[in-house]
């Protein structure tokens, strides 16, 4: 700084800078300046004030805080801060000199707060007392700046906390290190009703349900311990009305702090985020049951890779695998060729439901499969789920019913046939027929009333047993007469007989259902082996059972029906002693309801097979 000369110093040893501040009323301090021997600098703005005081720390500047006492107190600070700005000799003039106002300019780091219309003898003894200041060595500024500094950080800590302590939203409260209550702060009115005055002295322990006070002691001590934040708790803080609060919990020892002097404790209510947490695992819980056990598959897919990366139970028993096999897989991957445009377009958002498609089993087979596909939110992150349903046994019904009603109709066409031409023949030569061809005629008729009558009971037995309708009515019956007499009359039929071994004994069945049982198997035999065939029925007892048994001499079951011998196998067939595939069937399904079991050897050795059933004594045990 530019040294100035004057008649109450000619050599002054001090520089003075004046920043006006951008107000006119800088006139008056500058004209008392220079009266008192003294050559000011004018700084035109803050950086300019900036510069001269970083030039000359020991000198003395002068800011008019008369316009703005913001902006002034932001030059103070300014100043403070430049690396020698402690030495610097600093005083702000203020046109209203309020308490607040010296209040700030102390705290900014202000040595001195004049009135805007200074005399010029305070000036000069100011300016005296910063000469003697800066020839002393600096011993006496760096005393007065440590302690200047302290009180202005400490004044402006205390400020700052307590602004933060009244104004927060959450619990802030000092607590000694026993768990002694000092202060709290207002939040505790809205959060647990209390007043803090209350609180003042109150052992923390006491607002705690008994189950949470050891976690907080444990708090406690682990930030008197170790001097730092530690980790949150929650905890159960009890209300004034009775009711327990669920709070978060943090702590901070401030022991050395000379403001706070305790320990810092920080309490939030959460029980909204406990109440929604608790709802959200509730959820969670109810959703992953839901998922667990749903009969349709159900699997989560990265759109990005086309890979699975979540699936249920039921999906893994469609495609065969392991929950470890499924991730990783491409869903396209298990799809023929001719299916993947179909998953393609699931997989861009083209279709939401597509029937009738083929999945690729583990073992290399095709399951028939319905598929639809959808995107949602899981865990704040789009993803597309697919649910997959297996209607494999749905297509496989629907074929054998539709090659069940062809095959009825097939065979139906031939006796309705014969009928039509038999009645169309008897009306036009009904005059002049003699009476053999009436008898053959009628014979014909009979033959074909009987074929469709065993046909319509046949479909009308598939119908009631598919449906779980059939009609049974067991009871205690002679079974040696029922073999005897369906034997005689099924023979009659094929003009041959059945060789009979026949055990006395009665049996629990529904006598119309094992008459239609023997039937079958005698007509199966007969019908399939020749009229020539020698059939023997023998009837048993093995407590607590009845065994029959049909055996025949005929060349036994062509290898490929073995496998399924009991199954429906609908084969239309031209003879006029065919069924339509379903005597077995409909046999195993009248024996099993009735309580028993049936089984055949099917002659492999070329001596004819057996077909051997069981049915019960006595009635089952009630339940």
């Amino acid at each position: 700084m530019a040294r100035g000369t004057g008649a109450a110093a000619a050599r002054p040893t001090v520089g003075v800078v004046v920043w006006p501040n951008g107000s006119d009323a800088s006139a008056p301090l500058v004209e008392a300046v220079r009266e008192a021997g003294f050559a000011p600098r004018i700084a035109r703005g803050l950086d300019e004030l900036l510069d001269l005081s970083s030039r000359d720390p020991g000198g003395v500047v002068l800011i008019c805080a008369a316009r703005s006492l913001a902006d002034a107190l932001v030059a103070c600070r300014r100043v403070r801060d430049l690396t020698d700005g402690a030495r610097a000799t600093i005083c702000l003039t203020s046109s209203t000199r309020s308490g607040d106002d010296e209040a700030y300019a102390i705290e900014a780091g202000a040595d001195a707060v004049w009135s805007a219309a200074v005399r010029a003898t305070v000036v000069r003894a100011f300016l005296q007392r910063a000469e003697r200041r800066a020839s002393s060595g600096g011993d006496e500024v760096r005393r007065t700046t440590r302690r200047t500094s302290r009180v202005r950080v400490t004044s402006r800590a205390e400020r700052q906390f307590r602004a933060l302590f009244d104004n927060a939203l959450d619990i802030v409260a000092v607590v000694g290190e026993s768990g002694e209550i000092r202060v709290a702060n207002g939040a505790v009115q809205t959060t647990l009703g209390r007043r803090p005055a209350e609180l003042a002295g109150v052992s923390l322990w006491e607002l705690l349900h008994p189950d949470d006070a050891r976690l907080a002691r444990e708090l406690l001590h682990e930030a008197v311990t170790d001097r730092k934040v530690a980790s949150p708790i929650t905890v159960r803080a009890k209300h004034n009305d009775g009711t327990w609060v669920d709070v978060e919990i943090t702590a901070q020892s401030l022991l050395d702090d000379p403001i706070v002097g305790g320990v810092l404790l920080h309490a939030r209510d959460v029980t909204e985020r406990m109440w929604v947490g608790a709802a959200l695992q509730e959820s969670e819980r109810r959703f992953r049951e839901v998922f667990e056990n749903m009969l349709d598959g159900v699997v989560q897919i990265d759109e990005a890779t086309q890979s699975l990366v979540q699936a249920n139970p039921a999906f893994c028993r469609i495609v065969g695998r392991e929950r470890r096999e499924i991730f990783g897989l491409a869903l396209p991957d298990l799809f023929p060729r001719e299916d993947r445009s179909t998953i393609d377009a699931h997989l861009g958002g083209g279709h939401r439901v597509s029937d009738g498609l083929r999945l690729r089993h583990k073992d290399g087979s095709l399951r028939y499969v319905d598929v639809g596909t959808s995107r949602m939110e899981l865990s704040g992150a789009r993803t597309l789920i697919a649910v997959v349903r297996d209607v494999t046994a749905r297509r496989e019904t629907e074929r054998t019913r539709e090659l069940f009603l062809a095959v009825v109709a097939h065979e139906l066409r031939t006796p309705v046939a014969v009928l039509r031409n038999g009645v169309d023949i008897f009306k036009s030569k009904l005059a002049t027929m003699s009476a053999a061809d009436r008898d053959v005629l009628v014979t014909v008729f009979d033959e074909e009333v009987d074929r469709l009558t065993r046909l319509v009971g046949d479909a009308l037995d598939v119908g009631a047993i598919q449906a779980g309708s059939l009609p049974l009515r067991p009871q205690r019956v002679a079974l040696a007469p029922i073999v005897a007499s369906v034997a005689a009359r099924i023979g009659l039929q094929f003009q041959t007989t059945a060789k009979l071994t026949l055990e006395t004994t009665d049996g629990f069945v529904d006598p119309l259902r094992f008459e239609q049982v023997i039937a079958n198997l005698l007509d199966n035999a007969w019908r399939h082996c020749g009229a020539t065939t020698s059939v023997a029925v023998a009837l048993s007892v093995e407590a607590p059972f009845a065994r029959v048994s049909v055996k025949d001499d005929g060349p036994g079951f062509p290898r490929e029906l073995r496998d399924n011998l009991f199954e429906r196998v609908f084969v239309p067939n031209e003879s006029p002693t065919s069924g339509i595939g379903i005597g077995l069937w409909i046999a195993r399904r009248l024996v099993e309801s009735m309580g028993g079991a049936i089984d055949a050897d099917l002659g492999e050795r070329g001596d004819g097979a057996r077909l051997t059933f069981t049915v019960p004594l006595e009635p089952p045990a009630p339940a």
